[in-house]
């Protein structure tokens, strides 16, 4: 009998103290999350689509704050000889029309007044494409090239369409106040092969004066082929890409240039190269975040170019 009352006892105390706890638990507060947590826009979105007509020289262009990168491909002299000559079209049109398009990479950030205080916010990125018209480089579409004076052909609108195509693959996978990513597809020199891979663009924007700074690493291809991510280059303001294409002549099929026929094999002009610090070499490379990772990696980014400033 008084080994039953004992075990009895033990029970009672067991039994009181999971409730106590339980009751704790109940009791204690929920985690509260970070007042930055909702800052990070963590779902993939695509960049704006710069508007047809708008003039892009040297800097900024209308309706945006900063030029990134305005890229101006043409075959290198070098490696003229080595374009295929196509049947009737010839070798001087191919070489030409690998010069007619060009690339535009744009940032907006905007002055905002929050209460007493103001800051520059990082508002939008945009991409898009455009040609010479009448001395003037502008943004067209196939739909409005006619609108904005630009003459096409079959020819044309195949290549604005390829850019437009390639270009829509393009993806925001973080988009903070101050902080986003971009990755964007480029085709690439990769060893001996032309390859699709992907640039990934860092925006970094000053809160207290606006000034943006924008790192670039290789993310590699969609196997991971061709990245590199021990190291990021900072990319020159307002950078101007006299992007030198080489020719693979295995990849004009029946001599007809596909998406791989010409590729890059030189980062755009940059001022400086950084060693990514072994604590952020996993987060260059992912392609998904949680708002956790996107603020350690916009922290340690910041460190980093604290650190290099040219």
């Amino acid at each position: 009998m008084r080994l039953r009352k004992t075990l009895l006892a033990l029970a009672v105390i067991v039994l009181a103290a999971l409730v106590a706890g339980g009751a704790v638990r109940l009791l204690r507060p929920a985690a509260v999350p970070p007042a930055w947590a909702n800052d990070y826009d963590v779902h993939a979105t695509a960049p704006e689509t710069i508007a047809p007509g708008t003039v892009v020289d040297r800097s900024a262009p209308a309706g945006w704050s900063h030029l990134v990168i305005k890229s101006l491909p043409r075959v290198r002299p070098s490696e003229v000889e080595r374009v295929p000559s196509i049947p009737v079209v010839g070798r001087d049109l191919t070489v030409r029309m690998v010069a007619w398009m060009f690339t535009v990479f744009t940032v907006d950030v905007v002055h905002e007044q929050q209460g007493e205080h103001a800051r520059y916010r990082l508002r939008a990125i945009g991409l898009g494409l455009g040609t010479k018209v009448k001395d003037r480089d502008v943004v067209i579409t196939v739909d409005t090239a006619g609108q904005h004076g630009a003459e096409m052909n079959f020819i044309k609108n195949d290549i604005l369409k390829t850019g437009y195509r390639i270009q829509k693959q393009a993806v925001i996978p973080v988009h903070g106040p101050s902080f986003a990513l971009l990755d964007t597809p480029v085709i690439s020199r990769c060893g001996d092969k032309h390859r699709s891979i992907r640039y990934r663009y860092a925006l970094l924007v000053d809160t207290k004066t606006g000034t943006l700074d924008v790192l670039l690493w290789l993310l590699g291809g969609e196997g991971g082929e061709c990245a590199d991510l021990t190291r990021a280059v900072w990319i020159e303001p307002n950078c101007i890409d006299e992007a030198e294409m080489i020719p693979d002549p295995k990849e004009f099929k029946g001599l007809e240039p596909s998406d791989l026929s010409f590729a890059v094999d030189k980062l755009p002009p940059f001022r400086v190269e950084m060693a990514f610090p072994p604590e952020l070499r996993e987060l260059v490379g992912k392609t998904k975040f949680t708002p956790d990772e996107a603020r350690a990696l916009e922290d340690g980014l910041r460190k980093m170019a604290a650190r290099s400033r040219p």
